[in-house]
């Protein structure tokens, strides 16, 4: 009995050693594979204009971050970006991601941008939205968008006139301006009391329509030419003369932008000087109507005649962020997915050659895509100006259009403006 007894207690012992083993075995081979590295969370800090599309931005966030689970992209917008940005800056909240303005925002903040150059989607870029990020040979941007601006046009208002197409030389617009007078149809309804109207999309085109818009600023601020000598600017008073006889005279420097819109998109007048951001506001108040956009004629040569088209905004990286890689790695999705996020859901134009306009963008966004396919394009020249021009600029012009300041005087003040800005 004893023998059997002890025969148990071995075989029992042996039976605890081998469980043990088996369960010491069992651990092991539950830790023998290497334990991956627990995934770095990242949070990107976004900054941007364009208020009116934040929910659109902040979606674009979420799903980023839903693909990308250990990333969380933080979005502020906002009306004044310029003051967000040197504040978060002073204080040591750089952003990692955030709009710089074409030319003058991102020469301003070159010395904080990353060089983008070499980025995957570069080559897809449009090649008039390069200048605007380039500086001294490295280009720093992502091009969030393209907008274009130019006379909108009642289509059913011209017909009504007996005219059959747009004028593409300034003796057309003369032409135009005379049928619809002839037709008791008021052309125009200019908002020049909006200084960005006046004093900077109209009086851009003296300096876009220049043959080097860059050269001729430069020699500008160098003192070696005044901009009264700027052979464009005939073609610019013929065409701010005819906007003034043709719509509401002195009376335009009292329309406002809504009331400018509301006057074209009511059919009280034919054409305003407007972009391709008015097509929300028209269809609002008429969303029947037939409307087009072309080019402002600035000679008799047709060849000549183009759309002013630029990019508002790049997005850029901040070189001195921690998370470089992964703000690189959100770019090169966003231009994967630019034809989701920035066309169809911002209603964006884009500025890349393998994303598309659609239908849905609306009228002016497919007149205007057709002067950027046929390269029929001219710059943003008023972002080479020095800072606060345009706002300056509006009020010599406001006073000739309000018959106070002849010709002579109205430039005299604008190169006033201009010298005393450079030597501040």
């Amino acid at each position: 009995m004893k023998k059997f007894m002890s025969m148990i207690t071995v075989i029992g012992l042996a039976g605890g050693l081998l469980a043990g083993c088996g369960t010491k075995a069992d651990d092991k081979a539950v830790a023998s594979p290497k334990q991956s590295a627990p995934v770095k969370k990242v949070t990107l800090n976004l900054l941007q204009s364009k208020v009116e599309i934040s929910d659109q931005v902040k979606q674009m966030a979420a799903d980023y971050s839903n693909e990308n689970p250990n990333v969380t992209i933080e979005t502020q917008l906002s009306a004044d970006l310029d003051t967000l940005l040197k504040t978060r800056f002073a204080s040591g909240e750089e952003p990692d991601i955030f709009f710089a303005k074409s030319y003058s925002g991102v020469k301003d903040w070159k010395e904080r941008l990353l060089d983008l150059s070499n980025e995957p989607w570069m080559s897809q870029v449009q090649p008039f939205a390069e200048p605007g990020m380039t500086v001294d040979g490295k280009k720093y941007g992502f091009p969030s968008a393209i907008e274009g601006y130019g006379f909108v046009y009642n289509k059913e208002l011209f017909a009504k006139a007996g005219i059959e197409k747009v004028p593409v030389t300034l003796t057309e617009l003369k032409q135009v301006n005379e049928k619809l007078k002839a037709a008791g149809i008021a052309s125009f309804s200019e908002g020049y009391k909006e200084t960005w109207v006046l004093g900077r999309h109209l009086f851009n085109l003296p300096f876009a329509y220049m043959t080097d818009p860059q050269g001729n600023v430069d020699k500008i601020n160098a003192g070696t030419m005044k901009i009264k000598d700027m052979p464009t600017l005939d073609s610019f008073f013929e065409i701010l003369d005819m906007t003034i006889k043709y719509g509401k005279g002195a009376e335009s420097v009292g329309i406002s932008y809504d009331n400018q819109v509301a006057n074209f998109a009511s059919g009280k007048s034919a054409m305003m000087q407007q972009g391709v951001w008015a097509i929300d506001p028209i269809l609002k108040i008429n969303p029947n109507i037939k409307m087009g956009m072309f080019a402002v004629p600035f000679t008799d040569n047709e060849k000549e005649t183009k759309l002013p088209v630029g990019v508002p905004a790049y997005y850029v990286i901040n070189k001195n962020s921690k998370n470089v890689e992964e703000a690189k790695k959100f770019l090169i999705w966003l231009h994967k997915n630019g034809q989701k996020y920035l066309v169809d859901s911002m209603r964006m134009i884009p500025a890349f050659k393998d994303m598309k306009a659609t239908d849905e963008l609306g009228p002016l966004a497919k007149d205007m895509t057709a002067y950027v396919d046929k390269n029929q394009t001219i710059p943003f020249a008023h972002l080479l100006w020095p800072s606060g021009m345009d706002k300056q600029f509006a009020r010599p012009l406001q006073a000739y259009v309000g018959g106070q300041f002849p010709r002579d005087q109205v430039l005299a003040e604008v190169q006033k403006m201009w010298d005393s800005t450079i030597k501040k």
